[in-house]
């Protein structure tokens, strides 16, 4: 199992977000995709911050492992106590073929598997105002 430390997650979020905003013009679900990782890359590095977690499967008193919120940026946002102002209300997340709805923590897998979803720039948004609370708190 791979455990970085926080540092290395908010690298990685800021070359993921940057990612995203390069491809959001050729392949939005793509930069969608990517700006999900670089959320909950920078949610798991604050978390582990005000933790003070060396790694992602640290814990410490009430603390949790960051790997155990495996994909749940919802569940991050609760842990962080990020004011649900932020980032409520939560879009729909329905994919194209099918219409089925799927939960927060089945996007990446939707993108990663070539999932279309209906109204990825809004997700994209709403993911984008969780990342402009991440830089805002660091």
């Amino acid at each position: 199992m791979i455990s970085p430390p926080a540092l290395a997650l908010r690298r990685r979020a800021e070359e993921l977000h940057a990612a995203a905003a390069r491809e959001l013009q050729h392949d939005p679900d793509t930069a969608a995709l990517l700006l999900f990782y670089a959320a909950e890359c920078g949610l798991k590095s604050i978390y582990m911050v005000q933790n003070s977690l060396k790694d992602t499967a640290d814990a410490r008193g009430a603390a949790l492992p960051a790997t155990s919120f495996l994909h749940n940026i919802l569940r991050l946002a609760d842990a962080l106590r990020i004011p649900k102002s932020v980032y409520a209300p939560n879009p729909s997340f329905v994919l194209q073929r099918g219409g089925g709805v799927i939960d927060v923590t089945h996007l990446h897998q939707a993108w990663r598997y070539g999932e279309r979803l209906i109204d990825t720039h809004v997700i994209y948004a709403w993911l984008l105002k969780i990342f402009d609370w991440i830089k805002r708190n660091r």
